[in-house]
């Protein structure tokens, strides 16, 4: 009788037990669920507001829309060399832009060295409206046509006016800081006229400080360019455009013997908002009659 009672309590204590574990296979269930649904969750949230090139340009350009000024820093390096002759130029500009109205201040030092001999010079230009037109000093008056390639400078359409080709840019993963601040970094290739559509034709061409080919041979290059996007107010920081390599193919296309070492532009935006109305002293206009 004593065995048959142990063999009762012991189907009865295993019964308990299975019960048990059944419930704790239940609750371990519904923890792995909750986790998987949260997980699931936070995958799709992320999905939805990750940050791609082709939004960050389309904020960044809605951004720069509302901008009614800027300013920015531009360093300019060239190294050239042609069997004997090595040829340097250096250029440092500060910039500014205003939108209402449109126009221009640049002013800056350019230095160029051949050989020993080196020639530098004080550089200052000014674009502004007069009577419908647009008109740039730069020791002469000069009257420009109406082209997105004539502007000095970066004007508040930078993004809206080369969007397409701004679509195949890429995304880096690793983030970068520009002036001290968080920012995306894209990168990809524009046409050379894309680039003038973005910095303007003189810049691109380095002011006529370079014999180029041709006229228009920077035209259908294809250029890397690299863009810092501030984070957090989703406006430009920095371009930074490297012509090294497709300049030296060019020149070895036509030919040439030049050897293209560096040929670099880099603008710094240090300012929005913050210029005033830009105006052409009279003495400028005056020297330029």
């Amino acid at each position: 009788m004593w065995k048959a009672f142990r063999v009762k309590q012991s189907l009865k204590n295993k019964i308990t037990e299975e019960r048990n574990k059944s419930g704790y296979y239940k609750k371990l269930l519904s923890i792995q669920l909750l986790i998987a649904s949260v997980i699931v969750m936070l995958f799709c949230s992320g999905c939805a507001g990750k940050m791609n090139a082709k939004k960050i340009f389309r904020q960044s350009s809605e951004n720069m829309q509302k901008v009614t000024s800027s300013a920015n820093h531009v360093e300019l390096a060239i190294q050239m060399s042609d069997i004997l002759d090595l040829m340097e130029v250096n250029m440092e500009m500060d910039l500014e832009n205003t939108t209402e109205p449109p126009a221009g201040h640049a002013k800056g030092t350019a230095r160029v060295t051949i050989k020993d001999s080196e020639v530098s010079a004080d550089l200052e230009l000014y674009q502004v409206k007069e009577d419908g037109k647009q008109v740039t000093y730069s020791g002469k008056k000069e009257s420009v046509e109406g082209s997105n390639e004539n502007h000095l400078g970066i004007d508040g359409n930078i993004f809206a006016q080369e969007g397409k080709a701004l679509e195949s840019f890429h995304l880096s993963e690793q983030e970068t800081t520009v002036n001290g601040k968080a920012c995306y970094q894209l990168y990809g290739d524009v046409t050379g006229t894309e680039l003038m559509g973005l910095l303007g034709k003189e810049m691109v061409e380095a002011y006529h400080l370079v014999n180029l080919p041709e006229e228009d041979a920077i035209r259908n290059l294809k250029i890397p360019v690299i863009f810092d996007i501030y984070k957090e107010e989703l406006l430009p920081a920095k371009i930074v455009v490297d012509m090294s390599d497709v300049m030296g193919d060019l020149y070895k296309s036509y030919g040439e013997t030049t050897k293209v070492n560096l040929y670099s532009i880099v603008l710094q935006f240090t300012d929005y908002n913050k210029v005033d109305e830009i105006h052409v002293p009279d003495e400028i206009k005056n020297s330029a009659k």
